[in-house]
């Protein structure tokens, strides 16, 4: 016997199903009751807002991406193609979801762009902890160079290589130069001499 959903689940189903096929902003809780086969009521037994049900989406989204991502690095071999995925995957994922995070950050009331910033900086932290894990592997197999702080490597690599801090682009444009004043140089390291210890090719 098939395992049927219950009602939130069905309720956030079929809203980032919407939000996806329209945008957060031209979804309403009538389109999200109709998805979902049931009324606009037993919605808000479940949920105040719509806010509060895009905050469950980007929770649910994200940890289901987040164990699809672990899983596929813990498959791989070697360093390089560790930090290859680590970095691959979650473009991809900030790729489909760009237009709706626009959208969002333009239509969202103040208080819940800030329980989404919370939300943000617990990714952040899950991924900055998972990009240490595979950086500190490759100090034990002596692979990657000890020339470069570890915590300042995996910050870029989330700020930069991973969009980690792309609102900031759109909200605080003068904070963002100053960011990206600081964190170029080290860019630029990267970009010159690599984090791989000369004669490694792994």
């Amino acid at each position: 016997m098939q395992n049927v959903p219950d009602k939130k689940t069905l309720i956030v189903k079929a809203s980032e199903q919407l939000f996806h096929r329209y945008g957060y902003s031209k979804t309403s809780l009538e389109d999200i009751a109709k998805e979902a086969g049931m009324s606009k009521g037993s919605i808000y037994y479940y949920f105040e807002s719509k806010e509060d049900i895009l905050i469950e989406v980007a929770k649910l989204h994200t940890e289901e991406f987040y164990l699809e991502l672990k899983k596929k690095i813990d498959s791989e071999m070697d360093f390089a193609a560790k930090i290859t995925t680590a970095i691959k995957l979650p473009i991809r994922l900030i790729y489909e979801h760009t237009p709706i995070m626009l959208d969002i950050i333009k239509t969202l009331p103040c208080q819940y762009l800030q329980k989404l910033d919370k939300f943000r900086q617990d990714i952040k932290e899950q991924m900055i902890e998972l990009l240490d894990e595979i950086i500190a592997e490759g100090l034990k197999q002596k692979i990657v160079t000890k020339s470069i702080p570890v915590d300042k490597l995996v910050n870029i690599i989330y700020d930069w290589f991973l969009l980690g801090d792309s609102n900031i682009i759109v909200q605080y444009p003068e904070e963002f130069v100053k960011k990206a004043e600081t964190d170029y140089d080290w860019i630029i390291q990267l970009l010159l001499y690599g984090i791989i210890e000369r004669g490694q090719t792994k």
